[in-house]
């Protein structure tokens, strides 16, 4: 069954649907239809049902035959009028008022439009025709708008849904509230609850309801709209960001109302703070960062892209990457560039740019295609500044080579692995020791270590490395083919910058010549030193015995000898002293310094109790000095006392500290050391011929005060003597 309920027909030609049973009165009806310009004779032979008209003209008989059909039409149609003419002999006008019980009076009226009767002129058939039409017209128009406001309202209701957006209404002269189910939904009622402002005000968030109290009662007393984005907790205790609007209404001059929406805007804040989020994460990132159109325009660039480039973005915006073109890339670089982006693929590798000012700068640059679908919108590109990076590794390479290249045997070894193994050996280690890298490598180094080792010395590098301090030894190590060699060791731990201990490194020398030297020195040294002291042995008693014998002159060079004889047995105990210092290994050790200052003031008391010695010094000073510093304090206060020539010597000492250092003074009242004994002490080169057996005693204490890391210095006493300052470091 077909209904056209538009009016679009109309324009083309009014449809009639001839229902007259009366064989006439159907012939004339066609033929009038058919030679009429604006009609169009409808015929019903697939049924009333199946038919398309306008206007239907039927009289008695074909009421009576099809009133059922008629009727379900009619009601198919509506609202749109669908008219009926009934056209009625005179004779049969009572059809109104009875018909022996088949049509009762509110069949027709609910069915017939408009009943006339015959006979009738042409000219007010179409005059009846055409008011049914614009009956029908009128109905249809009704329609359409009937029909476009059912779609906004849906369309208003989906908007509602999609955007979360609900409205609202306030009567102030009624004082009555009015708001649709969505915003009954955004305050977490039931979509039927009775909306009032004082109901909807008290949802918002504490901190945010006098603002909309405020605004509300400005909006109904003053007449002052309003756009508001507040917090709003629903009944649900959720909370959530609205955005409700107020727009006064007048009539007459007279506010009357207040209309409004209101609207969930929760994902729209969060995106915003989102963007917010990372706009501020991109304007404070260190990399420069910077943003192109795809045809590689730059829209944007952070700070960090003005520091590094000397562009500010009112420079760079508008303009393309090419202002950064160092010439240092070649024409493939940026076609490859290209290629990929524009493939939708990242873009990764290092670049050389050119700052504003000139200077180039090496980056390491990534880009990225921002698309949507398959679509490319804007690249994003992101440099890192690794100019600084570039040189610590040309630095690094050139340190790693010049380790791999040293004289000296290298080792690392990490801490961090069971049994600290060793990570890098270079190539002199290798021939030191004759094993490869790859025999070595994951290994402890005590593999070097064999029969003769000593094992007090490896049991002091390994309370070094337990204790992560650094040490220096010498020991005898084996190579591989099972020959000795004397190994001059030094470990040191390599700390990170929370100075944790990262790795241990070595440095091995084959000091095994010189072990060799210093074995033929000693034997030589003992050699002499016996043979000098027996000869000298000699010399003193034929000296004594002439002293005995004789007098006068003879006797006073008797003496003289045995006095110069005495000198050179002390000058010869120093030098063994000497020589031993530099053969032994050097040590260090936790030296107290009034303890030892006691130590030695007492013992030079009872030695020289014509002395008078003091000491001044704080409790608790300590150093970390060479093992025989002891000595080289004991050195100095004796010589203070014995080449004094006042009767009663005086000896100070005074010890003073800072963070940095500490300081020994010792002071006396005697003569003033000989120059040449200063000099031999100041100057590093070799001494002279003439000063070689002089100043035995101060290069003694000079080797050792040097061996502890400090300075000797000399100053003259007030009024006479002198001053020796020893600083050292804490």
């Amino acid at each position: 069954m077909q209904i056209d309920t538009t009016a679009e027909q109309l324009d083309s030609g009014t449809r009639i649907l001839p229902l007259v049973s009366d064989p006439g009165n159907r012939r004339m009806l066609i033929e009038w239809l058919d030679e009429h310009p604006t009609y169009e004779s409808v015929d019903a032979t697939e049924g009333i049902e199946e038919s398309v008209f306008d206007v239907c003209v039927l009289d008695k008989g074909a009421f009576q035959e099809h009133l059922d059909q008629l009727r379900a039409k009619k009601t198919e149609a509506a609202p749109v009028l669908l008219p009926y003419l009934l056209l009625l002999p005179e004779a049969d006008s009572d059809i109104i008022d009875s018909d022996a019980g088949q049509l009762a009076d509110n069949i027709v009226t609910d069915t017939i439009d408009e009943v006339v009767g015959l006979p009738m002129k042409q000219a007010e058939l179409h005059w009846r025709v055409t008011a049914l039409l614009r009956l029908r017209n009128q109905s249809l128009t009704l329609r359409e708008h009937e029909q476009e406001l059912e779609r906004q309202v849906d369309l208003f209701e989906k908007a509602q849904d999609i955007a979360k957006v609900g409205a609202w209404e306030y009567d102030i002269g009624a004082e009555h509230g009015w708001w649709t189910e969505e915003a009954s939904r955004l305050h977490g009622l039931p979509e039927d609850t009775t909306a009032s402002p004082e109901l909807s005000l008290q949802y918002y968030h504490p901190d945010d309801r006098p603002i909309i109290e405020d605004a509300f009662e400005k909006a109904i007393e003053e007449g002052e709209p309003y756009d508001l984005e507040l917090r709003l907790i629903d009944a649900k205790e959720t909370q959530k960001w609205v955005r409700t609007r107020a727009e006064p209404q007048y009539e007459d001059g007279e506010l009357i109302r207040v209309r409004g929406t209101i609207q969930d805007i929760t994902e729209r804040k969060e995106r915003e703070w989102d963007l917010q989020r990372i706009k501020q994460a991109v304007e404070s990132a260190d990399h420069s960062i910077y943003i192109t159109d795809t045809d590689g325009t730059i829209k944007y660039v952070n700070p960090a892209f003005e520091e590094v480039t000397g562009y500010t973005q009112s420079e760079a915006v508008g303009e393309t990457p090419k202002i950064l073109d160092s010439g240092e890339m070649s024409d493939d670089y940026f076609e490859r560039l290209w290629d990929t982006i524009l493939a939708g693929n990242a873009w990764n590798e290092e670049i050389i740019n050119r700052r504003k000012n000139g200077d180039t700068y090496t980056a390491r640059q990534t880009i990225t295609p921002v698309t949507e679908g398959d679509d490319i919108h804007a690249f994003v590109a992101i440099q890192e500044d690794i100019t600084e990076h570039i040189l610590r590794r040309e630095r690094l390479a050139r340190r790693t080579q010049a380790i791999d290249d040293a004289p000296i045997g290298i080792t690392i070894s990490d801490p961090d692995q069971e049994d600290n193994p060793m990570i890098y050996v270079n190539d002199a280690f290798e021939e030191i020791t004759g094993y490869t890298r790859e025999e070595v490598l994951g290994e402890n180094c005590r593999f070097l270590q064999g029969k003769n080792t000593d094992s007090d010395r490896v049991a002091r590098i390994r309370q070094a490395i337990e204790a992560k301090e650094p040490i220096t030894i010498e020991l005898r190590n084996y190579r591989k083919d099972g020959s000795e060699f004397w190994n001059h060791l030094d470990i040191a731990p390599v700390r990170d910058a929370d100075d944790e201990v990262v790795n241990y490194i070595g440095f091995q020398q084959d000091v095994s010549g010189r072990k060799e030297r210093q074995r033929q020195l000693g034997i030589i040294d003992r050699a002499l030193r016996h043979n000098l002291r027996n000869r000298i042995n000699v010399i003193q008693a034929h000296a004594e015995m002439i002293q005995s014998e004789t007098s006068g002159e003879i006797a006073a060079s008797a003496e003289q000898i045995t006095d110069v004889s005495d000198k050179l047995l002390d000058i010869g105990e120093k030098e063994r002293q000497i020589t031993k210092l530099l053969q032994e290994e050097p040590r260090q050790m936790e030296f107290d310094i009034a303890d030892n200052l006691d130590d030695i003031a007492s013992s030079l008391r009872s030695r020289y109790p014509e002395a008078e010695i003091a000491i001044d010094c704080a409790e608790e000073v300590t150093v970390q000095v060479s093992s025989r510093f002891q000595k080289a304090i004991s050195e100095l206060m004796t010589n203070a006392i014995v080449h004094n020539d006042s009767s009663s010597p005086e000896v100070t000492v005074d010890v003073t500290q800072t963070d940095e250092r500490v300081r020994i003074g010792i002071s006396d009242n005697g003569p003033a050391i000989p120059e040449i004994e200063k000099e031999l002490v100041a100057v590093e080169e070799e001494p002279t011929p003439l000063e070689h057996a002089n100043g035995f005693g101060l290069w003694f204490v000079k080797l050792i005060i040097k061996r502890s890391g400090g300075t000797i210095t000399f100053e003259e006493n007030s009024p006479v003597g002198n001053i020796v300052r020893i600083d050292l470091p804490r």
